[in-house]
C-alpha cells in the first residue's frame, strides 16, 4: 500500500509508550492533545498487535524539582504542575484525589496517499456596522509526497459561496489561507438576544481535479468586544459587547462532569447545557483546573447560545515555565487548542489561567522558591500564539486580573473572584454581597447540602446521619480548614441552632435553603448594577462527584438543588430588586430585552403576620437593556416599622399576573418573627396559584430536585398571589417551608 498510515489516539492518560508488533513506535505525555504516530511500514497483513503501556505520570515526574514551585504537601507529593492532565483530579476542596489512568479516548487508523487535511481555523472579521465580514479559513494540510500541485476550495454550504487557491504541497504540515467577503451575514447571538445562526464551511483538497481529502466546520458570524473604558466613579468597565450590543453575562463555572472524565457522553453534556439554559444562563466559564471544553460541549453552546469564557489549563500553583521542555509542551498544547476551537462562535474569551496573579500577590508565590517562573506563559507565549492563530479572539492574562497595575483583587477594574463571603472576612454573611461593586465577578459562591435523595444515594444505610464517616469523606474540604466549618457555622449564624440539634432532613433542607438565599443575593446585587457590574458568574454550576455540601445548583446526579430555581429567577431577563442605598430603599427594574417593558409595580413594607406599612402601586416603564430605579422610599419608614417583623418587597405584574418578585430583609432569619404558614393552593388552568395571609419564607414544592416543576423555593407575601406554571393535570403541593423549619427549631 503506497500510503502514509497513522495510529491516532484522541486521548491518553498519561505517560504512554506505544508498541506495534513489539516495536516502540511512539510516546506521549499530554492528556490535553491527541497523539498521532506515523506507523507507515509497521503494519503487516492479517492480525497486528498493539500494546500501550501507561502510567499515571507520578513515576515519570518523581525526580522532578518541586519545592521551588510549590509548598502545599499534597502538591509536593503529586507534582501536578509538571503533569499536563486535569489538575482537579489531584483533589480540590470539592472533590477527592482520584488520578485517572488509561486510554481515555477513541483509537483509530488513518491513511492518505498525497495529502492529509489536519485542523481548520475559521473566524470572521466583522466590519463596524455588521453589514459584511471577511471570513478567514485556514486549513492545515500535510504534504506526503515530494511535490504536488493541489487546489484547496472552501464553500459556505448554506449560500454556495466559494473561494479557492492553488498551491504546491511540500512534505510538511502548513497552513493554506483562504479569504472571502460575506455580505449581510445572518448573525450568531447569545440566547435571549437573537438566533444562534450557524453556517457550515466545507474544505475540499483536490489534486488534478480529484478529491483527495475533505472536512467541514460549523461557525457563526459575530463580533466580540470588551469595553474597558473609564468608569465614571472609579476604575474601568469590563463589559462584553456582542454584535455591538452590551450583554450582561449570567452563569456558572463549569468543571468536568465526572471524576472519571472519559465516562462523560455528549448526551450527559447536553442534559447539563439544557439545564443551564433553563436556569437563564447565557455563559459558562470553563475553569482552568479541568480540561478543554471539547468540540461536543462547544457545539452544544454554539447551538443553544451559551457564550464561553475558557481558561487555559493552569490553576492555583506555580508552573515550570522556565523549563525548556515544559515550555515547548505548552507551546504545542496552546497552539493546538487555539486552532481546534477557533470556529466556535460561542467561545468569546481565552484566559491565561485561574488565580495565578492572586497567588503571586497573596499566597506567597513570590516569597520562596522560583519567582513567577510561569509569567512568560501567560504574558508572552499564549498571547503571541493567539495573535498569530486567531487575532480576533479576546485574551485576558489571568482570572482575576486587574488593569492599571492594581492588585488582582481590585473590585473596580478587570474581573473578580469575590470570596469575602464564605471564605473571607464576611464569612457566612451573604447580606454583605449587597455592597459589592465588582465590575465582572466570575467566581464567588456559598455551600449548600445536596438534596436528601442524593445524600441517601451515596451514604450507606448505616451512615445516613450528619458527620458520619462517609458524610465527612464526601464533604467539602473547606469544612476541615482549621476552625472554618463554614457550612455548620452558617446554620448557627442564620438560624441560631447547631447542626447537632437538627435531624438529617432538617439540616439538609436548611443548608440548601441558605444557599438559595445566598446565590439570590449574589446575583441580584450585580444584576441591579448592570452595567457598572457586567456579570454575575457564580462558583460553581456542576459537580464531578457526589458531595455532602456543594457549591453547585445541579448535583452529580443532575438533581436540582433548591438554589436552582432561585438562580433561574434571579437571572431572568425581566426582574425587580430591592436594595438599601444610603438613607433610601430603592426598587430597581431590570430589563435585558431589546425593547422597553411596560407593566405594574407593587412595592410594600410588609408585616410578617400580615398587613403593610407601605403598599404602593404604579405603572412603570423599564428601559431596554438597562437596570433603573423605578421607585424609592425612605429607609426610616422600614426602620420604624421594625426589622424583626417587617420586610421590603416588590413585584412586577403583567396584566395582574406577577412576573418577578423580590424581598429584602435586614435581620437574620433566627431573629425574624415568623408566623405559622396558612397556604392555600388554587389550580387554575396553566397555573397553580398560592396565597397566604402571612409571610412565608422558602416555600418548597420539590425537596429532592427530581420533579419536573417549573418553580420552587419561593416566598409568599401576605395576600399577594404567587403563580406557578403547571402542565395539564399537574398538581402542586407544599412539601416544606423555611418558616415551618424555623418555628420547629425554636422549640428545640
Amino acid at each position: 500500500m503506497n500510503k502514509t498510515v497513522w495510529l491516532v489516539f484522541d486521548q491518553l492518560d498519561y505517560n504512554a509508550t506505544i508498541l506495534v508488533n513489539g516495536e516502540v513506535v511512539g510516546t506521549h505525555k499530554n492528556v490535553y492533545t491527541p497523539c498521532r504516530i506515523d506507523v507507515t511500514g509497521k503494519l503487516k497483513d492479517g492480525k497486528n498487535m498493539l500494546i500501550v503501556g501507561i502510567e499515571s505520570g507520578l513515576f515519570d515526574v518523581a525526580d522532578k524539582e518541586v519545592a521551588a514551585y510549590s509548598e502545599p504537601l499534597n502538591t509536593i507529593l503529586n507534582k501536578r504542575q509538571w503533569l499536563r492532565k486535569p489538575q482537579y483530579q489531584f483533589s480540590w476542596d470539592w472533590n477527592p484525589n482520584m488520578i485517572n489512568v488509561g486510554i481515555t479516548g477513541d483509537v483509530k487508523l488513518e491513511w492518505k496517499e498525497t495529502a492529509r487535511l489536519d485542523q481548520i481555523v475559521t473566524y470572521a472579521k466583522m466590519n463596524d456596522d455588521l453589514s459584511s465580514a471577511e471570513l478567514i479559513i485556514r486549513p492545515f494540510i500535510e504534504g506526503l509526497t515530494a511535490r504536488s500541485n493541489i487546489t484547496v476550495e472552501a464553500t459556505i454550504v448554506e449560500t454556495n459561496q466559494k473561494v479557492s487557491i492553488q498551491d504546491t504541497l511540500t512534505k510538511t504540515l502548513r497552513p493554506f489561507e483562504l479569504k472571502m467577503r460575506v455580505d449581510n451575514p445572518k448573525l450568531w447571538w447569545p440566547v435571549g438576544y437573537g438566533p444562534q445562526t450557524l453556517y457550515t464551511v466545507k474544505i475540499d483538497v483536490k489534486e488534478n481535479g480529484k478529491l483527495i481529502d475533505f472536512a467541514s466546520r460549523r461557525f457563526g458570524f459575530r463580533k466580540i468586544e470588551v469595553d474597558r473604558s473609564a468608569h465614571p466613579v472609579e476604575g474601568n468597565y469590563f463589559t462584553v459587547k456582542i454584535n455591538n450590543h452590551k450583554i450582561f453575562l449570567k452563569g456558572g463555572n463549569w468543571i468536568p462532569a465526572d471524576m472519571i472524565y472519559s465516562s462523560v457522553t455528549k448526551k450527559r453534556l447536553e442534559k447539563l447545557v439544557d439545564m443551564a439554559v433553563t436556569a437563564n444562563f447565557n455563559m459558562l466559564r470553563i475553569w482552568g483546573g479541568g480540561q478543554f471544553a471539547g468540540n461536543d460541549l462547544l457545539d452544544l453552546c454554539d447551538e443553544k447560545g451559551l457564550v464561553v469564557w475558557h481558561d487555559f489549563l493552569f490553576a492555583c500553583t506555580k508552573y515550570p515555565g522556565d523549563n525548556l521542555e515544559f515550555y515547548n509542551t505548552i507551546k504545542k498544547e496552546v497552539t493546538w487548542a487555539v486552532r481546534e476551537f477557533a470556529h466556535h462562535p460561542s467561545l468569546i474569551i481565552w484566559c491565561g489561567n485561574n488565580e495565578m496573579e492572586l497567588g503571586t500577590f497573596f499566597w506567597g508565590f513570590d516569597k520562596s522558591g522560583k519567582v513567577v517562573p510561569d509569567y512568560i506563559l501567560y504574558h508572552h507565549l499564549i498571547p503571541v500564539i493567539l495573535k498569530a492563530e486567531n487575532p480576533e479572539m479576546f485574551y485576558w492574562p489571568s482570572s482575576p486580573y486587574s488593569e492599571n497595575y492594581e492588585r488582582p483583587d481590585s473590585p473596580v477594574t478587570g474581573d473578580q473572584h469575590p470570596w469575602n463571603v464564605s471564605l473571607g472576612e464576611d464569612g457566612p454573611d451573604f447580606y454583605a454581597y449587597r455592597h459589592y461593586v465588582d465590575r465582572f465577578p466570575n467566581e464567588g459562591g456559598f455551600l449548600g447540602a445536596s438534596s436528601p435523595a442524593t445524600l441517601r444515594q451515596f451514604l450507606p444505610k448505616g451512615e445516613q446521619y450528619i458527620r458520619s464517616v462517609t458524610w465527612d469523606h464526601h464533604d467539602n474540604f473547606v469544612n476541615f480548614w482549621g476552625d472554618k466549618d463554614i457550612t455548620y457555622l452558617s446554620i448557627e449564624y442564620w438560624l441560631g441552632k447547631s447542626y447537632k440539634q437538627m435531624s438529617f432532613d432538617e439540616y439538609a433542607f436548611a443548608s440548601a435553603l441558605l444557599q438559595a438565599e445566598a446565590l439570590t443575593e449574589y446575583i441580584s446585587n450585580y444584576h441591579r448594577r448592570m452595567f457598572s457590574s457586567s456579570s454575575a458568574i457564580f462558583w460553581m454550576y456542576n459537580d464531578s462527584w457526589p458531595v455532602t455540601h456543594g457549591w453547585t445548583i445541579v448535583d452529580y446526579y443532575n438533581r436540582k438543588k433548591l438554589a436552582y430555581q432561585s438562580v433561574r429567577r434571579a437571572f431572568a431577563q425581566l426582574g425587580v430588586v430591592v436594595a438599601e442605598e444610603g438613607d433610601k430603599i430603592n426598587v430597581y427594574g431590570i430589563n435585558e430585552a431589546n425593547e422597553d417593558w411596560k407593566g405594574k409595580l407593587q412595592y410594600v413594607i410588609f408585616e410578617t403576620k400580615g398587613g403593610f406599612a407601605i403598599n404602593e402601586n404604579k405603572e412603570v416603564t423599564l428601559p431596554s437593556n438597562a437596570s433603573s430605579v423605578i421607585a424609592s422610599f425612605d429607609k426610616s419608614t422600614y426602620e420604624k416599622a421594625g426589622y424583626t417583623d417587617h420586610g421590603a418587597f416588590a413585584v412586577l405584574k403583567n396584566n395582574e399576573i406577577p412576573v418577578s418578585q423580590y424581598k429584602m430583609l435586614k435581620e437574620k432569619f433566627k431573629n425574624m418573627k415568623l408566623e405559622k404558614p396558612q397556604i392555600k393552593i388554587q389550580q387554575n388552568g396553566n397555573y397553580a396559584i398560592l396565597t397566604s395571609p402571612v409571610f412565608v419564607w422558602g416555600v418548597c414544592i420539590d425537596i429532592d430536585g427530581e420533579a419536573s416543576v417549573k418553580d420552587n423555593c419561593f416566598d409568599l407575601l401576605p395576600g399577594i398571589p404567587y403563580y406557578v406554571k403547571v402542565e395539564k393535570g399537574e398538581k402542586v403541593s407544599v412539601k416544606q417551608t423555611g418558616s415551618d423549619l424555623m418555628l420547629k427549631l425554636r422549640t428545640k
